[in-house]
């Protein structure tokens, strides 16, 4: 050993110094998280357990879990620094439903909205229908069966993504089945009705007037359109709000998405995952989001002795034909 006054110690001692703070762990720089996984009830044990019948633990980890997770990552991002990031999603998807330079922005919003709407509605212990609401589906469909083989039937017939829905139309006040493909939403209809789909088509650059002026600014306050103008100054608080403005109110749908399947049942299976995803429809949800829409107690009108005539794809009548019989003429049954 060298001698005491030959030993290099304050060299030493530094370089102990920086060894111990290049191995002493850093704190980690914290992202501000606008967006977040909402909570579902009784999570811990859907994690653990699944929603017998319709999903395995594993399949509930990547439908739910995973993939919203992955949802509002991409939400985040495609919102920071904008006005948009302090919005619902259900707000932001909204707000950007007409803006085709946003149309990721709209993709990620809607479809964080859609699988938390569809997660909500599914339980492992459901309850029957209540007598208001099952009188409700009567008036509307004849049968609760009658429903149940028209939303199947028009799954079945999604060959690409979408969700289905189970709506109050309220020009009507009767219920009805619609579908959104991708990450389309049932909400604000009225402004998503135009001669152009704006989602999907770009912005002709050469005529200004093409498109409303609230499309290239963040305000929506110079808008032509009465209903985009107006969001500038009252964007929908909530679902009930929102549905009302648009005319369709959603009380119930089923996520068609492959991933939201595929894992547990296969690619020849997908009438099987539908009928289990009957069988765990939380009615108590369904009827909560129906009530407020004024349907707290049995309509004064009388029963006509069976559902409302049918009406066709362009919004016609269709002679009063029982639902039944359109959804067996569909199917191929009859």
């Amino acid at each position: 050993m060298p001698p005491p006054r030959l030993r290099p110690t304050s060299l030493l001692s530094g370089c102990s110094n920086i060894t111990r703070t290049l191995l002493v762990s850093q704190p980690s720089i914290a992202r501000r998280t606008y967006f977040t996984v909402p909570a579902l009830v009784e999570i811990d044990n859907k994690l653990q357990n699944g929603i017998p019948p319709v999903y395995s633990p594993h399949q509930f980890q990547i439908a739910w879990k995973e993939y919203q997770t992955h949802i509002l990552d991409r939400l985040n991002l495609a919102t920071a620094g904008t006005n948009l990031q302090s919005q619902h999603p259900l707000q932001v998807a909204i707000l950007t439903s007409r803006d085709s330079d946003q149309a990721s922005t709209f993709n990620y919003a809607s479809m964080a909205h859609n699988n938390h709407f569809f997660f909500e509605s599914i339980t492992a212990n459901p309850a029957p229908p209540s007598s208001v609401l099952m009188l409700t589906i009567q008036e509307s469909f004849g049968h609760i069966d009658i429903l149940k083989e028209t939303f199947i039937a028009t799954a079945l017939a999604c060959f690409s993504n979408a969700f289905v829905w189970l709506v109050l139309d309220h020009h009507n006040r009767k219920l009805k089945v619609l579908t959104t493909y991708n990450s389309g939403t049932p909400y604000g209809l009225s402004h998503r009705r135009q001669s152009v789909d704006v989602n999907t088509t770009s912005r002709p650059q050469q005529d200004a007037s093409a498109f409303p002026s609230a499309l290239q600014t963040p305000d929506y306050s110079n808008s032509s359109d009465n209903y985009t103008r107006s969001l500038a100054i009252d964007v929908p608080e909530n679902e009930e709000a929102a549905g009302r403005e648009g005319g369709f109110s959603p009380l119930l749908c089923v996520n068609v998405w492959e991933h939201a399947w595929l894992v547990d049942y296969g690619f020849d299976k997908k009438e099987e995952y539908l009928n289990n995803w009957w069988e765990a429809v939380d009615w108590g949800v369904v009827w909560s989001r129906l009530e407020p829409c004024g349907f707290g107690k049995k309509p004064d009108r009388k029963m006509h002795g069976g559902p409302s005539p049918v009406r066709d794809d362009s919004g016609g009548d269709a002679g009063g034909t029982r639902l039944a019989d359109e959804v067996a003429r569909r199917s191929g049954s009859r």
